[in-house]
């Protein structure tokens, strides 16, 4: 077991929020070391998903946002930029071959370009990555552009650099260094693994294919450094590690790598799982290269969520020993809760900084799943309870409104008040504020109830919408629906439909009374001082269509009708739009052009 690193504060690592780096908690004072720049923002332009973004950092940044986001595009972006300027300043050249850098994301290096591929003429298409701080040893504000295009020969790309600050520029584009590594998801590691050198290891950790070397990797850190990596590794795995590396130059071919956990029989590398590989592959890096920017894509993907806070926590000492700027992204919610409130969360859509300020906001919209769903250039959202909303859907659908205009987004929780400040707040993030329209079932709730539960909802900008009927369901259940999508008679889908309530009907009315004590309960609707209406009294003004939930008697229909062979389709009532919900919605809603 390795030995144990000490942080600021009792174990919370403490940073100076400028971006200077950590900080003393009794000093105040940076302890940025002298040999290394402080990269405080990066300006990306016209790079895969991103035409023009500015990421402000903190010694901590996380990414997050749904996929195509654009994430992986900033990590991307700064490691092709400064594998270019590496290679341009090695070979004193302002034009190399695409074979020559270290690291591209693309195979045809023109292609990494926002919407169209790079050019060679002045003022065409160009990727342009600009990093903003101070250099080592100064407070002096610097910046350093690297702009990559086509060149003129096929398979060359064209270079520029542009900075005259001391000690900023020159530390960025050492070719000697890995100013920034570049962590992707690990895809596994070969079975077996030749001892590299470590002019080998570097080119391919430089390339983002670390996996490739990960044994060499381990095999290279010194003495002290193999202990620091056990002690992080126990950090965020929460057991005694110990690593063992076995490797003897006139006997072995291979690099062997085994890790004990707790004490166990030593497992063979190929054996690991995978968020254990992507873990150590991270702090290897780290302590072997000591970059000053490591870049993460995803670390989370194979982790435990317990494992994932551990790694935030990991994580922070990282960028405070090694005086590195982390960048991170991610879709777990475990890193953000496990992170200090220095820590910066900025939510990327469309290749944008939507926000660098909205940290609570994010992480209930990652915990939602809502990332993924919302389209920010939606007039309206309804809200949905529902986690699969296909009765509103169709509805919406032969209302004829458009799924550009109007957005469906299931939630989890939906009563909860932090859910809903979160949606109000994720509508006036966007470019058109759209109507936010919260949809609950009634689920056995009078008039005078939904009115009272509505109005901490309504109070917040956020409209309710609570169709008459127990749940949208329902009205695939009424006997005008099963009319017009079965062709039966008035009297034969009245029998039809009575005949399945009696059936289940102790168990509906039983239903309905456990819901009703639940809602008296309701300190909301009913405090402590107030009385609750009688049970008997609500089921009498509810009437039969208001205590019968659809979900309970949808599937009994349709079984019902399979047997009497009508020729039916699969689901008949189904896959016939509810007429009634649609004009529900089309009232709600408004004329169609009244969106655009």
């Amino acid at each position: 077991m390795g030995q144990q690193i000490e942080a600021c504060d009792g174990g919370n690592v403490a940073f100076d929020q400028s971006g200077g780096g950590a900080i003393d908690n009794k000093t105040s004072a940076p302890t940025r070391e002298s040999g290394s720049p402080s990269i405080n923002s990066v300006e990306i332009r016209c790079f895969k998903r991103i035409k023009e973004t500015r990421i402000e950092l903190a010694p901590i940044t996380y990414l997050v946002g749904g996929n195509n986001s654009g994430k992986s595009s900033v990590l991307q972006a700064i490691h092709t930029a400064v594998s270019c300027a590496q290679v341009s300043v090695e070979l004193d050249q302002k034009v190399v071959a695409e074979s020559s850098l270290r690291y591209s994301p693309a195979a045809d290096f023109p292609l990494l370009g926002h919407g169209t591929p790079y050019e060679n003429r002045s003022g065409g298409q160009r990727g342009v990555v600009t990093f903003e701080g101070l250099p080592a040893g100064s407070n002096e504000r610097a910046t350093y552009s690297i702009k990559m295009y086509k060149a003129r020969n096929h398979s060359n790309v064209g270079v520029e650099r542009s900075g005259d600050v001391p000690n900023f520029g020159q530390v960025i584009t050492d070719p000697k260094k890995l100013f920034s590594v570049y962590v992707p998801g690990l895809a596994g590691v070969p079975h077996r693994e030749e001892m590299s050198s470590y002019a080998a290891v570097f080119r391919k950790a430089a390339s983002g294919e670390a996996n490739l070397v990960f044994r060499n990797i381990i095999r290279l850190l010194d003495k002290e450094s193999l202990l620091r990596l056990e002690t992080l590794l126990e950090s965020v795995l929460k057991t005694p590690i110990k690593l063992h590396v076995n490797y003897d130059p006139d006997r072995d071919l291979y690099v062997d790598v085994k890790i004990s956990m707790d004490g166990s029989t030593p497992i063979p590398v190929d054996l690991w799982g995978t968020g254990i590989l992507q873990v150590t592959q991270i702090f290897a890096y780290v302590l072997l290269f000591k970059p000053a920017f490591l870049l993460v894509d995803e670390p989370d993907s194979h982790l435990h969520p317990s494992r994932q806070k551990a790694l935030a926590e990991a994580l922070e000492r990282v960028a405070l020993d090694f005086q590195c700027k982390v960048l991170v992204s991610t879709h777990s919610r475990h890193l953000i809760t496990g992170a200090s409130e220095y820590v910066k969360v900025i939510w990327m859509k469309d290749g944008k900084v939507e926000s660098d300020n909205q940290r609570e906001l994010a992480t209930i919209l990652m915990e939602l799943g809502a990332l993924d769903q919302l389209d920010f250039s939606t007039r309206v959202i309804i809200c949905t309870e529902d986690q699969d909303p296909w009765a509103l859907k169709n509805a919406l659908d032969e209302a004829g409104y458009l799924k550009n205009e109007v957005k469906i987004v299931s939630f989890n929780g939906i009563g909860n008040r932090q859910v809903a400040d979160a949606i109000h707040e994720v509508s006036r993030l966007m470019p058109k504020c759209p109507r936010v329209i919260l949809h609950r079932d009634r689920d056995f709730l009078t008039a005078g109830e939904i009115k009272k539960w509505s109005e901490e909802f309504e109070s917040r900008g956020v409209e309710v919408f609570c169709p008459p009927l127990c749940d949208t369901e329902a009205y695939h259940c009424t006997v005008q629906h099963i009319l017009e999508a079965t062709g039966l008679t008035a009297k034969e889908a009245t029998d039809l439909r009575s005949e399945v309530i009696d059936s289940i009907r102790p168990r509906l009315e039983e239903k309905f009374r456990s819901k009703r004590r639940s809602i008296n309960r309701d300190n909301i609707l009913y405090p402590e001082s107030a009385g609750t209406p009688d049970t008997d009294a609500v089921m009498s003004e509810l009437g039969e269509d208001g205590i019968i939930y659809g979900k309970d008697i949808l599937d009994n229909i349709e079984k019902k009708l399979k047997r009497m062979n009508l020729g039916l389709s699969e689901r008949p009532l189904r896959k016939k739009t509810s007429s009634e919900l649609s004009d529900l919605l089309k009232k709600l809603l408004g004329p169609k052009e009244n969106l655009r």
